[in-house]
């Protein structure tokens, strides 16, 4: 129960956060794409920010799938869970949720190993030398365009495993019953005071 209640809190703070990193991103994306249509009436391009609008187009849609994971409003097949009974749907539901975590967590290691932490520390926090050891070039990819650091963006594999994993944890406890359900877990719904 204390575990349930925990991943219950956790995964709704993570909820709130990953909203406002959503409208974040949606505004960059918005400002880059419309200054330049703008610009463009008067045969003007910046090339940096259209790279930007695709980077943040990318990271809305791992931060979009975390949340739509936590408000069950994933893709699913619905049409198993409307013939079945209702055992049988809440069974497909724990499985659903079980594997949605398993993949998370299997996600989570992947990208440490991607990441490879513990071998930039042994390397002494001096890239060439990691990379020479490990011909793991994450660190010195950089992005056409603005030549920033790829591995900035590459960060939302690690967040997008944790909260998913967050997730779907916190919708396997209320699955097995160890906690409510709320009616908007994920803080989706509109009210009039966010408008």
């Amino acid at each position: 129960m204390i575990i349930g209640a925990l991943l219950h809190r956790l995964s709704s703070a993570l909820a709130f956060v990953e909203r406002g990193l959503l409208r974040l991103l949606m505004l960059v994306i918005a400002s880059f794409v419309l200054l330049n249509v703008g610009l463009r009436v008067f045969g003007i391009t910046i090339a940096w920010a259209d790279e930007l609008a695709v980077y943040a187009m990318i990271l809305s849609g791992f931060v979009g799938a975390s949340l739509m994971l936590r408000a069950r409003i994933d893709p699913a097949v619905r049409l198993a869970h409307e013939i079945v009974p209702e055992t049988v749907s809440r069974a497909l539901r724990i499985v659903v949720s079980a594997g949605s975590a398993a993949f998370g967590m299997v996600l989570f290691w992947l990208c440490l190993r991607w990441f490879d932490p513990v071998g930039l520390m042994a390397a002494g926090f001096d890239v060439s030398e990691f990379e020479m050891q490990s011909f793991n070039f994450i660190y010195t990819d950089t992005t056409p365009v603005m030549a920033v650091p790829s591995y900035w963006f590459y960060l939302v594999m690690p967040w997008f495993a944790l909260t998913l994993s967050v997730h779907a944890l916190a919708n396997l406890a209320e699955d097995l019953g160890l906690v409510g359900r709320r009616a908007d877990p994920a803080g989706l719904a509109l009210s009039k005071a966010s408008l």
